[in-house]
């Protein structure tokens, strides 16, 4: 019998061990799965604190809410492997529909991944969150920068999907910022762009991040 986890990370990258693994510090229950089980397993381990390995089936169904940090043209394809299991499940779309080079975003402006997403598994609800920070942030586990608390932004069409997700996010510490219904991701995914092209381009480094100030 596998044993029920309340974060699932399917894609065990970058972003997905250092997001799962802070996760499991801040005593959630935490699985991981990949493509290859052998880096499941890896990211399982380096998380410690009872994260587990799973298959994408297993994770899907015994979890509260999945947060898909694989590379966007894989989605697809993960996720109609598990069907029905989407059913009502709460989806974080960590993902961003980028070039090779991360110079553009393949879709945009009338659409966007999230949505796409959505279309795809209607069951399923969505949120867009986690997207526009990079995976040295959540290494790191850094909440400020100068002081000045990081924002994660999040939109989606369910409210109490989203206050989930709002709750997960300060659960870490970040500011937690919603930004309306899931068509708001058409700006979120700019914004991982931008942060990129401020990051990796631009000589600003890895340890940035947006943070909305206001009164």
């Amino acid at each position: 019998m596998v044993t029920p986890v309340e974060i699932g990370i399917i894609g065990s990258g970058k972003v997905g061990q250092a997001l799962g693994s802070w996760f499991a510090a801040a005593d959630a229950s935490v699985g991981f799965s990949s493509r290859d089980p052998i880096h499941a397993e890896e990211a399982a381990l380096k998380a410690g604190q009872g994260a587990k390995a799973m298959s994408v089936a297993d994770l899907v169904h015994n979890c509260d809410v999945v947060f898909l940090t694989l590379p966007y043209d894989d989605v697809s394809e993960v996720l109609r492997s598990v069907g029905g299991a989407l059913n009502s499940k709460i989806i974080v779309d960590v993902t961003n529909p980028v070039t090779q080079d991360r110079q553009e975003l393949k879709i945009g402006h009338t659409t966007s991944g999230a949505e796409e997403i959505a279309r795809q598994f209607p069951s399923a609800l969505v949120v867009k969150a986690f997207n526009s920070t990079f995976a040295e942030i959540y290494e790191a586990r850094l909440t400020k920068i100068a002081g000045q608390a990081i924002t994660i932004f999040y939109a989606g069409d369910d409210a109490s999907a989203k206050e989930k997700v709002r709750q997960l996010i300060l659960r870490l510490g970040f500011d937690a910022v919603d930004t309306g219904p899931l068509l708001s991701a058409r700006c979120l995914e700019p914004m991982s762009l931008l942060n990129i092209r401020l990051g990796r381009f631009l000589g600003f480094g890895t340890t940035i991040g947006f943070s909305l100030v206001r009164r």
